[in-house]
């Protein structure tokens, strides 16, 4: 066990997700980061996930499961939920609650263990599922959406609350038939440390950026539904005009395509890609940054966009998905349509008016306060105990 002692546990839970460490993705930076403060906090998490050869955990709590690595997504494992032992352990640590972070393979095992313990079963819906169907080779998307969409409407529906980060995707999930209780609590957790930042000036050092030069930084898995080629294409624009150099954090699929992009542009010169980084060595690389510039249109949330904020960045953002609950736009950036031109118009304005930078980006250290690690954990603490039947109570009461 790895922290409370048996008569100090308040409640034992067990996480179900598709994607956990050594894996570098906001589901599983969000769900390592709330582990750890709901395990300080006196409860017990267990963590059930894909098994990643060659990586061993130091979590005793965490229970993995044997998987199989698809040939078009290959640090994406996928858990195969069949190992006798790893039940044993789950069955063992006698859970109060089933938290599913993920309805597939591993979601849907959640809700078999939530099924024979007859305890609450709650998930998470971290993902716009239906818009990453470009993933199932040889099904056209036709077929895959609304495939995808009911599925998820059917385990939803089996949960008795469903965890959603903002109102866009509850109002989308109603639209969908989901009658399932909704909470709305942010799913991005803010855990930044400010005092443990590199200094802006050596991060900058470490890719030859000549002091002095505006840096713009996106971060994200570059893959198609990131939209980092409109990225490129806003910044190309905004090299008419600036001397500024965009610094792209993460790695994924599309990157060869996105470098030969940024030489089609003719700004491959001024484009640093860092490649995969440790999630503390991206947040350097974005604290070093004048601006933050993201054109994702499929977030839930955007976790890296409530970082940039909370590190004092103004934001340029695609008006799209769950980003507007978390940019308020001409407050703490702006929220702008899909288009290089009116994305590098932003980015201008506020490379030649840095005193509103600034002010943006103190507006947006401050919002971000709503979204911090102690904020989320109260919340689904909860959200938790209120789905608990008095029985269940009485019994957690006499442990």
């Amino acid at each position: 066990m790895t922290t409370a002692t048996m008569t100090q546990i308040r409640l034992r839970i067990a996480m179900f997700s598709e994607s956990y460490l050594p894996r570098i993705s906001g589901v599983a930076h969000s769900l390592h980061a709330v582990t750890r403060a709901l395990r300080a906090d006196g409860h017990r998490v267990l963590i059930a996930a894909p098994r990643y050869p060659g990586y061993e955990d130091d979590d005793p709590d965490v229970v993995r499961f044997p998987s199989i690595r698809p040939p078009q997504e290959r640090d994406f494992p996928l858990g195969l939920p069949y190992s006798p032992a790893a039940w044993r352990r789950l069955e063992d640590a006698d859970p109060d609650i089933v938290h599913s972070h993920s309805p597939f393979l591993m979601g849907a095992a959640g809700g078999r263990l939530a099924r024979r313990r007859r305890i609450p079963l709650v998930f998470t819906h971290h993902t716009l599922y239906d818009e990453y169907v470009h993933y199932a080779p040889f099904v056209s998307r036709r077929v895959s959406a609304p495939a995808v969409r009911a599925y998820v409407r059917a385990f939803a529906n089996r949960c008795q609350a469903v965890v959603v980060p903002t109102r866009m995707v509850a109002s989308r999930l109603r639209a969908q038939g989901v009658t399932a209780r909704i909470e709305c609590i942010p799913t991005a957790a803010l855990d930044i440390d400010a005092g443990t930042r590199l200094d802006p000036d050596d991060a900058r050092a470490t890719f030859g950026i000549p002091p002095g030069r505006p840096v713009i930084v996106t971060a994200s898995r570059l893959a198609r539904e990131k939209s980092v080629d409109l990225v490129l294409e806003a910044f190309a624009l905004l090299r008419r005009t600036h001397q500024a150099v965009l610094v792209v954090v993460g790695g994924g699929p599309e990157e060869d395509a996105l470098r030969a992009r940024a030489r089609e542009l003719g700004v491959a010169g001024e484009v640093v890609f860092t490649g995969l980084l440790p999630h503390a060595r991206a947040l350097d690389c974005v604290a070093a940054a004048d601006l933050f510039l993201y054109a994702s249109q499929t977030e839930t949330q955007g976790l890296v966009v409530l970082e940039a904020m909370a590190l004092g960045l103004p934001v340029v953002a695609v008006d799209a998905g769950g980003i507007p609950d978390a940019v308020r736009h001409e407050e703490t950036g702006f929220l702008m349509a899909a288009d290089p031109g009116a994305l590098a118009s932003q980015v201008r304005l506020l490379l030649d008016d840095p005193a509103r930078a600034r002010a943006m980006g103190a507006a947006g250290r401050a919002a971000s306060a709503a979204f911090t690690l102690p904020v989320v954990t109260a919340q689904l603490v909860a959200l938790y105990e209120s789905l608990l039947v008095p029985s269940r109570r009485s019994d957690r009461a006499r442990r």
